[in-house]
């Protein structure tokens, strides 16, 4: 952790956690935006370990709101795909740099965002059946890819729930059983790893009226957003994340 904690520290740190929380109740995909931005000013591995208490009590209040609206269905469809996906994403890293993965991966979010505008747009000119298995475990593969190199799984799921024609309680509700459960298991590794410590979770103390703040603040805008804009935001949020990716891997 940091040695020193600046007033423009702070404001940054406290803008990203404020961002984790408002996604993990309104807009799943805002929290990808604060990834970069938090791992630039903490360091990647510091902020891995620093965020993940900050995550899990985000993810309760998802939980608080959402739970019973989760379609498991989607879930185990997409595991397959997710344990494919790391374990793809583990073998290139033997042959291919973290930044040129990164890049890769941004243009296969960017074309599924693309692809799914030119769908809603002109909604004749594309297949609007059910997606099949190929394209579940199209999501799942990226989902484990994003989630391994670029921790950025939160798109990927964000465009999977929107192609499986999700509503937004659905979305809501699935992103947030996906996610605890994924994050819980993170717990141990970043415990072994050092990256989760005393040290950090006393940061953690001072940011967490600032997480439940975000929380709060999802459940506000939520209510009053309806199918259309909660789609349009989420693949707006989702392009800016990919071309992201592709400047800087």
């Amino acid at each position: 952790m940091p040695e020193t904690w600046t007033p423009l520290l702070i404001a940054i740190v406290g803008v990203c956690v404020f961002l984790y929380g408002f996604s993990k109740t309104a807009m799943p995909v805002a929290g990808v935006l604060a990834g970069p931005l938090l791992a630039a000013t903490l360091g990647a591995t510091t902020a891995s370990g620093f965020v993940m208490p900050l995550l899990l009590i985000a993810d309760f209040f998802a939980l608080a709101r959402y739970r019973r609206h989760v379609n498991w269905p989607l879930i185990f469809r997409l595991i397959p795909g997710v344990l494919l996906g790391i374990a793809l994403t583990a073998l290139l890293f033997r042959f291919v740099d973290t930044q040129t993965l990164g890049r890769v991966i941004g243009v296969l979010i960017l074309a599924s965002v693309a692809l799914e505008v030119w769908r809603r747009r002109f909604p004749r000119s594309v297949d609007d059946s059910p997606p099949n298995k190929l394209v579940v475990g199209f999501f799942g593969t990226l989902a484990g890819m994003t989630t391994m190199a670029a921790n950025a799984g939160g798109t990927a799921m964000t465009l999977y729930l929107i192609n499986m024609r999700a509503t937004m309680l659905a979305f809501m509700g699935t992103f947030a059983w996906f996610f605890f459960v994924l994050n819980a298991i993170k717990v141990p590794i970043l415990v072994g790893l050092g990256f989760l410590n005393t040290e950090t979770l006393l940061a953690d103390l001072w940011f967490v009226p600032v997480v439940v703040a975000g929380a709060l603040a999802g459940y506000a805008i939520f209510s009053r957003m309806n199918e259309r804009v909660f789609t349009n935001v989420a693949l707006s949020l989702s392009a800016v994340a990919s071309i992201w990716l592709i400047v800087h891997g």
